[in-house]
Order: structure tokens, then sequence, then C-alpha cells
């Protein structure tokens, strides 16, 4: 799939990122949310260094999924039928069943995570900050899991 390649002029209007650039991005994107969720956790009500440090890890995920969703994947993962020829159509289908099963696989396990941990932890609640945490998570990740799908398959021609 060569995204940066394309005749398009709506595709200029998109961050123009290689492949290696693409999936480093877009690693660092679910990598940094997942960590900031996680951390999360740790964290008392006072402000720390570690609270410091969850903010930046959670900004630089929600940047970075910023720029996944506005790079040429992006364009590719989103772009009107006509706009494509048809092997990105067929990327594009693939990747975006991939982040179906991605999108019900991250619902599912913190619908039966929470619920498990519930059972073996009896202190455990789940607040609404841990619910809204989560379907941050999952918002972020959904957009940009289309892109990154796409990102992660294309060949790498540097």
């Amino acid at each position: 799939m060569s995204t940066q390649h394309s005749s398009s002029a709506d595709r200029f209007k998109y961050i123009l990122l290689s492949p290696i650039a693409a999936k480093l991005l877009s690693a660092v994107a679910v990598g940094s949310l997942y960590l900031w969720f996680i951390l999360k956790f740790f964290l008392t009500g006072e402000p720390t260094t570690l609270s410091l440090i969850v903010g930046l890890v959670g900004l630089i995920g929600i940047i970075c999924s910023i720029v996944v969703f506005l790079c040429t994947y992006g364009f590719v993962a989103n772009a009107p039928k006509k706009d494509l020829d048809e092997r990105e159509l067929q990327d594009r289908n693939a990747a975006y069943m991939s982040a179906y099963f991605y999108a019900v696989t991250i619902l599912l396990t913190g619908y039966i995570g929470t619920d498990l941990i519930g059972k073996v932890y009896s202190g455990f609640q789940v607040t609404p900050e841990v619910v809204r945490n989560f379907l941050n998570v999952a918002f972020f990740t959904c957009l940009i899991m289309p892109a990154t799908i796409l990102a992660w398959r294309d060949k790498d021609e540097e």
C-alpha cells in the first residue's frame, strides 16, 4: 500500500509519515495511553511528581494519537471510496475488520476484567473515574487503530 505516492490532492492535507515513523508513532500512542491508564491507579489525591509524569504520559499518548489520525494512513482509513484504488479499499476493509475485533476485545476485557477483579479483590471498586479513564483509552486507541493497522501492514520501502 503506497499511501505516500498517491496522486490525490486531498492526501496532501494530511501529515506525510514514512512507514517506520507511522509505526513508531502509533506504538508510542497506544503504549502511552495504556501506561497512563495503569499509572492512574497508583496516584493518590495529592499532587506529586508521579502525577506530573502520568499527566505527561497521557498527553503524549493523545498528541501521538492525533498525529496518527491525521497522517496519510489516517486518510486511507477514512477516505471516501472514490478516492481509493481497489487495493487500498481491500487494505482498508481488512484494517477495519481487525480494528473492529480490537474494539470488541478491549470492551469485553474491560467488562469482564472489572467483574473478575471485583470478585478476587473484595476492596476493589469500579469508580466513575476508572470507567472514564478506560473509555478514554478505548476511544483514542479505537480511533487510530485502522490507521495503525494500515501502517503496520505497509512494507518499508526505505
